[in-house]
C-alpha cells in the first residue's frame, strides 16, 4: 500500500472509527465514523502507531488540505480501486471488522 498511495491511477476508501486533526487551528480535534477517501495524496508518514497523511476533506474547495493522524488501530477496513467514486467488496484489502465501535456520547 505504501508505494501504491504514490500512484495517482489508485484510489482508496479508509474507513477508521476515527481520525484526529493535527494541525495547528484544529489540533487534536476528532472526527467519527471516518471514511476518508484517499488520492494524490500528500505530506504521508507513518509513526510507530499511526498513518499521517494531508487529505481533501472540504468538498468546496479541493485545494485545502487538513493533515490528520489515524492510529492504526481504529482503521477497520480498507479498499483499492482505479476509478474512484463507488467501492465494493471486491475492493477490499483490509477488513477487521471487530474493531469497528460506535462513539459513546453522554
Amino acid at each position: 500500500m505504501l508505494i501504491d498511495l504514490g500512484d495517482e491511477s489508485n484510489h482508496y476508501m479508509l474507513m477508521a472509527n476515527y481520525y484526529e486533526h493535527t494541525s495547528t487551528e484544529k489540533a487534536n480535534k476528532r472526527w467519527y465514523l471516518a471514511n476518508i477517501y484517499i488520492h494524490k495524496v500528500v505530506n504521508l508518514f507513518f509513526d510507530a502507531g499511526s498513518i499521517n497523511l494531508g487529505v481533501r476533506l472540504n468538498p468546496d474547495n479541493h485545494h485545502q488540505i487538513e493533515e490528520i493522524k489515524i492510529p492504526f488501530g481504529q482503521i477497520y477496513q480498507i479498499r483499492k480501486n482505479k476509478i474512484g467514486g463507488i467501492f465494493d467488496d471486491e475492493d477490499n484489502i483490509y477488513v477487521e471488522l471487530s474493531k469497528f465501535n460506535l462513539p459513546t456520547f453522554n
